[in-house]
């Protein structure tokens, strides 16, 4: 009976000594502020990501509408005016 208690026991202050090792669990407030830190520190990496991207594309939208300004221009020149008649010769 003694070596079952003793046994017992010793299982019991096993399990609560391994019960502290290991990975512990976090508070709502500890995964929130986590999470918090991990979007605040990308966020420079997106906005340097998107930046990029629309500072390549920028000269090619510029260039496209600038064209097409010029040929609706152009169009409106002409419907404007009235073409020639050829001249007659005397």
């Amino acid at each position: 009976m003694k070596k079952m208690f003793m046994g017992i026991l010793a299982g019991a202050a096993m399990m609560l000594s391994m019960a502290s090792c290991g990975e512990k669990l976090l508070t709502d407030q500890e995964v929130q502020a986590a999470i918090s830190t991990g979007v605040e520190a990308g966020k420079p990496a997106i906005d340097a990501e998107v930046n990029a991207a629309c500072d390549a594309t920028f000269q090619a939208r510029v260039d496209a509408k600038v064209g097409e300004l010029q040929t609706a221009a152009e169009m409106a020149r002409e419907a404007a005016m009235p073409e020639e008649a050829p001249m007659k010769k005397k």
